[in-house]
């Protein structure tokens, strides 16, 4: 697969190296996934992480809440493993964080996601 480079603020790099490649690919691929609403994407309303129907819903179990990321995050192509995972939620600022080590056929990376929600 062919995965443009993100900047550091979440735009695309337009100029220079455009695209990444082999473990970078993949870790921004989680990433990107991560940070996708389920609903939010036109073309397909069925994909995206379930945020506020799963993980933030107050009804719902921290196995639960953490199944449904971990499935996400798994479920990425280039994914072979997850070898570590942990989330956070701090509520006086209201930041949720997702670090996960991943296997990809490229070797082991890190995850961090935060501010989600």
């Amino acid at each position: 697969m062919t995965v443009r480079q993100l900047q550091a603020d979440g735009d695309i790099t337009t100029s220079g190296q455009q695209f990444t490649d082999e473990i970078n690919e993949v870790a921004q691929t989680v990433t990107t996934r991560l940070k996708l609403f389920l609903g939010e994407y036109f073309r397909d309303i069925t994909d995206g992480t379930p945020w506020f129907e799963q993980v933030m819903n107050k009804a719902s179990s921290l196995s639960a809440k953490e199944a449904a990321i971990k499935n996400r995050i798994i479920r990425t192509d280039g994914v072979l493993q997850l070898t570590s995972f942990e989330t956070n939620f701090d509520l006086p600022t209201r930041t949720y964080t997702v670090n996960a080590g991943i296997l990809t056929p490229f070797g082991a990376t890190q995850i961090s996601v935060q501010d989600v929600i």
